[in-house]
């Protein structure tokens, strides 16, 4: 085992003495046996600890079991203690994805001065989770088992199984200490290790060795549909600083459309479930949340972008509040100097009354935009110009006396314009950001 762990260590990282390793240590089997086989085949490494306080007492044993092996082979030891229970609380997470979340921070962040991070994962666990995962629900990625290899992350064991990791810590007269938690089988792990998979290994007793064989192809065809959806996404995917633009009419020809999406969308926090919704007829104009994303579908785009927040709604009460927020200048009506953009918006001196109010729009606004036939609700205004429910959360409204006399960057009411019997008229420019 420690000349195939050796050729393994060299085929992932290739000089691994040159190399410098952060082990993540619980005390079980699997990373005792870990520990050992990096200090006999003598690489650089130091030794990391998570106490979650789950367990009582059992969880302090664990922490001074790794602590003494540490301590009695001269190994740098690194050990945190976590609240876990009181995150969990705090988060709404289950206690799984709480210490998950925590370990891996926190091994992000004491692993900086290392090369990689090691864990003890195994073969065993590799089929457990291809398992778990089919049971939940999963696609093709789900079916490839846990990575030898990402980024710094490093998992020398996964070409061993569990009998052959007890085995050699039998012969090599290696301690460890065992969770009690793991013969629970009210968790969904426990009993598939405990049930399923003694049952699967009477109809095949060469299980493990079949995984990571159908893994390994699994993992070839996978690649060979990363290539093929990297393709499709290179022509229907924009970016344009924080805002993807996925173009409607390239998803929308594809007879797999929804899987194609979801490989989009899936990086940003949007399911399945979101997908299948976005992909039905009607949906023009409605808007999908992720955690921190959100989704309009547009009608030639399903644009996604962070979510921000509208903005507040401010007053100004007279004329030096509003040069706070806008350049203004005063100037003689004779001869008019148009404006050349939207960005400007042209007010009699006597018709800039005040407060002027600053706002976002509201369901039944409306205004008599310049140039046109009359009255228009602002709503009838945003199709028109082709802004979609995201852009018009964040366009501010001029507002005079309750009415809206600029809708700012767009159009100004007719209602204000500027004539050649005025003698004076501010010209208010809204900055470039």
């Amino acid at each position: 085992m420690i000349e195939r762990f050796q050729r393994q260590m060299t085929r992932l990282v290739g000089c691994p003495h040159d190399r410098r390793y952060l082990l993540a240590v619980s005390g079980g089997a699997d990373s005792m046996v870990m520990a050992h086989l990096f200090l006999l085949s003598d690489y650089h490494f130091a030794i990391a600890h998570c106490n979650f306080h789950l367990r009582g007492e059992e969880s302090n044993r664990d922490m001074f079991f790794v602590r003494h092996w540490s301590e009695e082979h001269g190994i740098t030891f690194y050990v945190k203690e976590f609240d876990t229970l009181s995150e969990k609380e705090r988060t709404g997470e289950s206690v799984e994805m709480t210490a998950r979340r925590l370990r891996y921070q926190w091994f992000e962040e004491v692993g900086k001065d290392y090369d990689f991070v090691v864990t003890a994962h195994q073969a065993d666990d590799t089929a457990e989770t291809i398992l778990l995962n089919l049971t939940r629900g999963t696609g093709l990625k789900g079916l490839t088992g846990i990575p030898e290899k990402s980024g710094k992350l490093l998992r020398p064991l996964l070409s061993f199984g569990a009998e052959e990791i007890l085995l050699f810590a039998h012969e090599h007269h290696i301690d460890f200490v065992t969770d009690a938690t793991n013969a629970d089988e009210q968790i969904s792990r426990n009993r598939i290790r405990h049930t399923v998979m003694p049952a699967l290994r009477a109809i095949n007793p060469s299980l493990t060795n079949t995984f990571a064989h159908n893994i390994a192809t699994l993992r070839q065809q996978y690649g060979i549909y990363k290539a093929a959806i990297e393709q499709i996404i290179s022509q229907a995917v924009t970016q344009d600083g924080d805002t993807l633009r996925i173009h409607r009419e390239v998803i929308e020809a594809l007879p797999y459309r929804e899987t194609v999406l979801f490989e989009i969308l899936q990086p940003y926090g949007f399911t399945d479930a979101a997908v299948r919704d976005i992909l039905k007829p009607g949906q023009t104009g409605r808007i999908f949340h992720a955690p921190e994303l959100i989704l309009v579908a547009d009608r030639s785009d399903f644009v996604v972008q962070p979510i921000t927040p509208r903005k507040e709604e401010r007053v100004f009460q007279d004329l030096d509040s509003l040069k706070s927020f806008f350049d203004i200048e005063l100037q003689q009506a004779h001869p008019i100097d148009l404006p050349c953009d939207n960005r400007t918006f042209l007010v009699a001196s006597d018709k800039l009354k005040f407060p002027v109010t600053l706002r976002t729009w509201r369901h039944g606004d409306f205004f008599y935009p310049f140039g046109g036939k009359g009255k228009k609700k602002l709503s009838d205004f945003f199709i028109d110009q082709k802004i979609n429910r995201l852009q018009k959360e964040q366009i501010l409204l001029f507002c005079i006396e309750g009415d809206i006399a600029w809708v700012v960057g767009y159009r100004s009411d007719e209602r204000y314009k500027v004539t050649d019997t005025e003698a004076q008229y501010y010209r208010i420019t809204l900055p470039q950001s």
